[in-house]
């Protein structure tokens, strides 16, 4: 369903789209004239404390991939309902409940009265190892109703906001992350049934689950689609169908997201003092000139060249690294 946004209103609903992951945002055809976000950071978790008018949100397969997360988003509702889909799932989200919802694969959730809610950012490898426990199976947007221990989820979680749980100093927010994954883990391994292996969602939450994968190690010299498989208790046949289905191959996303890698460090001021060998060495390539072969034929223009148009002021590497072989890791 396509709800036109009014134009009174687009930099709020601009705001939506980029608050928590990007997203696409419409209002419902009435003024959408408040929207608050606070975000309190936990050791490697995020809390977003929102309020809105009503508001509808779409992540759509274009905005997984520029943003690129992949981490798990736990809803809790303190005021209004939140009705969300993904895939074949659709359930209504009250108060007193708590649904979890994977932001690799795309979903939908409207908000139709005006509402406040918490958002828990969970990365995607942190919810595998510390929620489930590293039990291999992937997961679908889920609902959890009020009963057992999630009022006292639903409460720590009150309480990290009204608390400002960010102030605490680090050993504090680890331990206090810790314990709260650990509660949370509780809930969703004797609440939530995994899905059915040969189902399509399943495809597209394994998925998920290596990119994720892929995002955190695409810089290793060592990553190899025989590493990955295995990282992610899968056969490498099955590793290459899925990218398969993508339309694209293993090997071609790893290169790719090292050039973009490669890209964004050569137009970041804070990385202009090192030399292009550098910057593909720590990016993946064994081979600077390889690397600017791949690059200038990736992007038009060389590493050097972009350098100097993107206003960086240490050219030295085209010169010193180029042509230079690295040595391999043991």
């Amino acid at each position: 369903m396509d709800i036109a946004a009014t134009s009174g209103c687009s930099s709020l609903l601009d705001d939506v789209s980029s608050a928590v992951v990007r997203v696409h945002a419409y209002d419902h055809g009435q003024p959408f004239d408040h929207y608050s976000v606070n975000c309190i950071k936990l050791a490697s978790l995020s809390i977003y404390c929102i309020e809105s008018d009503p508001v509808t949100v779409y992540r759509r397969d274009e905005d997984i991939l520029v943003d690129r997360v992949f981490d798990m988003l736990l809803h809790v509702q303190l005021e209004g309902t939140a009705e969300i889909t993904q895939g074949d799932n659709r359930f209504v989200l009250g108060q007193n409940a708590l649904a979890i919802v994977p932001g690799g694969i795309p979903y939908s959730v409207n908000y139709p009265e005006k509402d406040r809610k918490i958002i828990l950012r969970i990365p995607h490898r942190v919810f595998h190892e510390r929620v489930l426990g590293r039990e291999v199976r992937d997961f679908g947007a889920a609902i959890i109703d009020g009963s057992g221990l999630v009022p006292a989820v639903i409460c720590l979680l009150k309480s990290l906001t009204l608390e400002q749980g960010g102030g605490l100093n680090e050993v504090e927010q680890y331990t206090l992350a810790d314990s709260f994954l650990g509660l949370l883990g509780a809930v969703v391994r004797s609440r939530v049934k995994p899905p059915s292996q040969d189902s399509e969602k399943n495809h597209s939450a394994r998925l998920c689950r290596i990119l994720s994968y892929l995002e955190e190690n695409f810089s290793d010299h060592e990553l190899t689609p025989t590493r990955i498989a295995e990282a992610n208790f899968i056969s490498v046949r099955h590793l290459h169908g899925l990218f398969q289905q993508c339309g694209t191959t293993v090997s071609k996303w790893i290169w790719d997201r090292r050039l973009k890698a490669g890209r964004e460090d050569l137009l970041d001021s804070a990385m202009s003092t090192l030399t292009i060998c550098e910057i593909a060495y720590r990016r993946g390539f064994n081979d600077s000139a390889h690397f600017s072969r791949a690059f200038k034929e990736r992007f038009g223009l060389s590493p050097g060249s972009l350098r100097v148009k993107g206003g960086a002021t240490a050219e030295r590497g085209s010169a010193a690294g180029l042509g230079r072989s690295f040595p391999r890791r043991a």
